[in-house]
């Protein structure tokens, strides 16, 4: 994508404020035009009042009294307002305009596939809502309206320059060309190091978050020394460049304050040898010199604004990158809501790839009847969790389908496939807020009364009554001031007051003390009544009564039935219990894993 497209498209997001932006503008003209029509009123009173022989003293203080007066009330009443409107105006669309941008972002990462959150830390995509976003609101408040201002500024300064004395007029804008070179040759390579320094930024950003979210591994592994040289390496290169971009914008400063300092000087020099020859009046050439400020302004301001300019492309750039990333999970054309389901769920020939030629599971064929418990067991990475995935479509199948009811789950919008199924999983996910408002994230719209009724039902009714605020207890970033049994059954509160028909849970129980697990599996049992379930467990005896045991290896159903039709087989899933049973009665079934 252009630069120019990715302007224009940004442009998309400020037009609903345009009305803003007008009276902004309009406030910005009267700003920097008003103060022009100083050097005319001093043109006058030197050529026509203050050197006229022919006026007495008396009519010489009434012509000053009045043009002075007539200034100063065009300051007050004029200047003033539009000033104050400029100001609030530009600064209103430039929030509203970046909330717009910024809103519509986030909308479109939390609709991206699991895919995109693998790829990306959540660092780096935390910077492109924070910091990327916060330099394109930049191009509101300067480019869209200091632009204007300036131009038009620059229109009428040239105006009565030429209307003062052509050939000096010729002369203030020789170096303009040379400026211009300049102002083209810095804006590319500023860009240029502002994108590099905003990746950089969004790398540093996401090893701060991985490490500050695992502080507790750091300390324990002594790794204070280690994560801070990692750090300081990463600070270094983000200095390099970033200085790398402060020696272009040195440089553009310098020439441009260069070339507005000398322009002056020679106009004054070949005025002066006018005004000596007769060609120009003392009070015209004053007025020139007058002229000359606002005259660079602009082009200092400009030089300022190829910073601004170039720095918010190339923000636009990385913040377009992202919404020009097409989701991989979509809903199909014709796709339709999945009416109040039994909970059926069939597995025809299912293979599934993350990357294409390397299957992470392959020919799953099963049927879940409405209502019925599916445990899924077997070693680490033999596809338990990723089959458990492909039923909300957090990823499509390969091959194969997948029904719930016989509708195949990419024939159904995935609000409503996903309304019908609730999640616990083994890292009980809260968010920082209250306690009411994590339950009620399964059902926004419950009523106290249900809400209460899902933490009963959940076994955390007392524990929450117990704390200092109850509901409205803040749990804090991701539900730290609880303990983990205390979260995992505020997950399942969630779980209840969702009420989906198919339920998943993932390895819900594990890393929790005897009690919590007690309570715990009470609640999971009550939430499961009804309900076809998938359960992913790695102590089997946590299984035993599941409908239907699918033992899976290297991506395959190896084996599947009962517990007891699995023992009386002999198979993987005979041995492994067998052993987990032996070992349970040392105290050490939490170092076995499934192999």
């Amino acid at each position: 994508m252009s630069k120019k497209n990715n302007f224009l498209r940004f442009l998309g997001y400020v037009r609903p404020y345009s009305r803003y932006l007008l009276l902004a503008v309009i406030g910005g003209i009267v700003k920097f035009t008003v103060p022009l029509l100083v050097p005319q009123v001093t043109r006058h009173l030197l050529d026509n009042v203050f050197l006229n022989a022919a006026l007495s003293q008396a009519e010489k203080l009434n012509q000053l009294l009045l043009w002075a007066g007539g200034l100063i009330a065009v300051f007050v009443f004029v200047f003033a307002p539009w000033v104050y409107i400029r100001h609030y105006f530009a600064d209103k669309a430039s929030h509203r305009a970046v909330f717009h941008l910024r809103y519509t972002l986030y909308y479109h990462i939390l609709r991206m596939s699991a895919s995109f959150f693998t790829r990306n830390r959540s660092g780096q995509i935390v910077s492109r809502l924070i910091s990327d976003v916060a330099l394109a609101q930049n191009l509101v408040g300067s480019a869209l309206t200091n632009t204007w201002m300036d131009a038009a500024a620059l229109l009428v300064v040239l105006f009565f320059l030429f209307r003062i004395d052509p050939p000096t007029a010729l002369l203030a804008l020789a170096t303009f060309p040379v400026y211009l070179y300049f102002f083209r040759k810095f804006s590319v390579e500023i860009k240029s190091t502002t994108k590099r320094i905003q990746e950089e930024l969004a790398a540093m950003a996401g090893t701060m978050n991985e490490k500050i979210a695992g502080n507790t591994v750091v300390r324990a592994f002594t790794g204070e020394k280690v994560e801070s040289r990692k750090f300081h390496r990463q600070s270094e290169q983000l200095f390099t460049t970033s200085m790398k971009r402060i020696l272009i914008q040195s440089a553009n400063q310098a020439i441009t304050a260069t070339l507005t300092n000398i322009a002056p000087l020679a106009v004054v020099l070949f005025g002066g040898y006018r005004v000596i020859y007769g060609h120009l009046t003392v009070g015209g050439l004053m007025a020139v010199i007058m002229y000359l400020a606002p005259l660079y302004l602009p082009l200092q301001r400009f030089s300022e604004l190829n910073i601004v300019l170039a720095n918010a492309m190339a923000a636009l750039d990385r913040i377009f990158e992202i919404m020009d990333e097409v989701p991989e999970i979509t809903d199909r054309p014709g796709a339709a809501d999945l009416p109040c389901p039994s909970g059926k769920v069939e597995f025809d020939k299912v293979s599934f790839h993350y990357t294409r030629g390397c299957p992470v599971i392959e020919d799953i064929n099963f049927c879940a009847a409405p209502g019925k418990r599916i445990a899924l067991v077997g070693p680490s990475g033999s596809g338990k969790t990723t089959i458990v995935s492909l039923i909300p479509r957090f990823y499509d199948v390969a091959s194969g389908s997948i029904r719930i009811d016989g509708m195949d789950v990419r024939d159904i919008t995935m609000q409503s496939l996903r309304r019908h199924i609730g999640m616990v999983l083994q890292d009980p996910i809260l968010f920082s807020g209250t306690i009411r408002e994590n339950v009620l994230y399964g059902l926004p719209n419950a009523s106290d009364e249900q809400v209460e009724a899902a933490c009963r039902a959940a076994n955390a009714y007392e524990f929450i009554l117990s704390l200092p605020q109850g509901f409205d207890t803040e749990v804090g970033e991701r539900g730290r001031q609880l303990s983990g049994g205390q979260k995992q059954r505020l997950t399942l509160a969630r779980a209840f007051l969702k009420d989906p028909r198919i339920l998943i849970l993932d390895e819900a129980t594990s890393s929790l003390d005897t009690e919590s697990e007690r309570m715990i599996q009470d609640a999971m049992q009550r939430l499961m009544a009804g309900r076809t379930t998938f359960i992913i467990a790695h102590r089997l005896s946590t299984v035993t009564h599941a409908d239907n045991i699918l033992v899976l290896q290297n991506g395959r159903i190896a084996e599947q039935g009962t517990h007891d039709e699995l023992m009386h087989a002999a198979g993987l899933y005979s041995r492994f219990y067998r052993r987990q049973l032996e070992l349970s009665r040392s105290n050490n079934l939490l170092a076995i894993p499934f192999q």
